[in-house]
């Protein structure tokens, strides 16, 4: 093979993958096809390709997620999934901060593999803050509200 032909980079593969990585909230993903393969990693998506403004929020959330991680007062995602703050579109939020709340009131929805879980409170007392937004990707251990 020559160093023209070595230099050629097909890059469609590699945006396919990347938007996969994004649309399944992964991380990683790999390829491989014969003696062609490729990987694609959100930590170095993020770097190279993101907005400076994306990177920061980013950092911004993973920040969230640490400081409330063993928070007493944090509702934790009990699954991964999607997060929807109301009912249905155009609906009131189930709780607003400042909502009193009692044990057992739902305080969001997290859908999993097509099945809407309410996520309901253990605890009872005033919604201090919403550490996620509507249609958000959350992870398991997640920390979504603060109620105290």
């Amino acid at each position: 093979m020559s160093d023209k032909t070595k230099k050629i980079i097909d890059t469609k593969p590699i945006k396919d993958l990347a938007k996969i990585l994004d649309d399944l909230n992964l991380t990683e993903i790999s390829y491989s096809d014969g003696s062609f393969s490729v990987s694609v990693s959100k930590a170095a998506a993020a770097q190279k390709i993101a907005p400076a403004s994306t990177q920061i929020k980013n950092d911004q959330e993973e920040n969230i997620i640490t400081d409330f991680k063993n928070d007493p007062r944090a509702v934790k995602s009990p699954m991964v999934g999607t997060v929807y703050l109301q009912p249905e579109p155009g609906a009131n939020k189930f709780v607003d901060i400042g909502s009193q709340v009692k044990s057992g009131q739902t305080l969001l929805i997290i859908e999993a593999m097509k099945t809407m879980n309410p996520i309901e409170s253990s605890m009872q007392g005033k919604v201090l803050k919403i550490l996620v937004d509507n249609e958000q990707a959350v992870e398991f251990g997640q920390p979504l509200m603060l109620i105290g």
